[in-house]
């Protein structure tokens, strides 16, 4: 699945203006797409990400970006999501 975010987006998103942390930035939008996508499993992943889970993601990276020894979910973000989860009963 490709990115739901840029690394301009998540970068503007943290306030980051140097290319200095760009590596970092691909894997910590590649992981938080991972993390939201593969809880919001109701989304397909065709066309554009909905706007919700868009934010999802940049709240985790910014998690991520934050707090780089301990990685908590964001704040806020299953209630980003919770719309697009299937639960399988």
């Amino acid at each position: 699945m490709a990115n739901i975010v840029t690394m301009e987006e998540a970068k503007a998103f943290c306030r980051v203006l140097s290319t200095d942390e760009d590596v970092i930035f691909e894997t910590l939008i590649a992981a938080a797409t991972d993390a939201v996508a593969e809880y919001a499993d109701a989304w397909d992943g065709e066309g554009e990400a909905p706007a919700r889970l868009r934010l999802a993601v940049l709240a985790r990276v910014a998690a991520y970006f934050d707090s780089r020894e301990m990685v908590p979910e964001a704040k806020g973000e299953r209630m980003l999501i919770q719309p697009l989860r299937v639960l399988d009963l």
